[in-house]
């Protein structure tokens, strides 16, 4: 697409989603805007030209599509731009988004994280940019409240030194008890994006559900926690897949 090269890993139409942001509009009932993401995840060549990401409304009325890429901490902007940055999509509807990076200082030997964040905006009763797709008067269903989803998925900014899929190295991650803190150390250049974590069948909780590269992420266990025996943790690929990975700690 317009010399684009797509590196997005297509997974399943699903995203994770931001807490919604609520406004008043109109007087009868909650509607949601959310669009349908074309990936889970997306992985952007540390020195590609850019990757395409299809945004979907599979709404019956048309929603304003707005794009961004957000740092790490989903805190600020991140040097890329998305085009189109602000578009109507109709209901029923597919288009492409355009990720282009403009900059930054990015490792060459390690992944870096991004956000892509996608919002929904719906209609208000009186909003000229729906034009002839507003219902009319007698046939409209009024929200009394505008429930506009952003969803944001994450970006992998991959240098060419970083070839493969972290499912296969995955069971690099060492995994160890000290105390009432389960640390896992993960020795690859990938992130580790953790979908689920048990130990002895309890389920744990990550802060920001992945292990960075070359770092250690340090997990509480729960009050009365065994610090021998079983953990399973399951991995997720480039393309959504998940692999559980089974690890005995003594």
């Amino acid at each position: 697409m317009n010399g684009l090269s797509l590196t997005v890993r297509v997974a399943c139409l699903a995203c994770l989603s931001c807490p919604a942001l609520a406004t008043a509009a109109g007087n009868v009932s909650p509607q949601s805007s959310g669009v349908i993401l074309g990936a889970t995840r997306v992985i952007y060549p540390l020195n590609g030209k850019g990757v395409s990401l299809s945004v979907t409304n599979p709404r019956d009325f048309p929603v304003l599509v707005k794009s961004s890429v957000l740092d790490e901490g989903q805190k600020k902007e991140a040097p890329f731009i998305v085009t189109p940055p602000l578009f109507r999509l109709d209901g029923g509807q597919q288009n492409a988004l355009n990720i282009t990076r403009t900059g930054g200082d990015y490792p060459a030997d390690r992944e870096s994280i991004n956000w892509v964040c996608v919002q929904g905006i719906p209609p208000e009763p009186d909003s000229a940019w729906a034009g002839d797709e507003k219902q009319s008067s007698d046939k409209k269903v009024s929200m009394s409240v505008q429930v506009i989803i952003s969803s944001c998925i994450k970006l992998f900014v991959r240098p060419e030194s970083v070839s493969g899929n972290p499912v296969r190295v995955a069971d690099k991650v060492s995994w160890k008890v000290s105390g009432k803190i389960l640390t896992a150390a993960n020795p690859t250049p990938f992130y580790m994006n953790i979908s689920s974590l048990t130990f002895n069948g309890a389920k744990l909780n990550i802060a920001r559900s992945y292990i960075p590269p070359f770092a250690e992420e340090k997990i509480p266990l729960p009050a009365g926690a065994a610090t021998k025996g079983t953990l399973k943790w399951e991995v997720i690929g480039d393309y959504g897949e998940k692999k559980e990975k089974t690890v005995q700690i003594n």
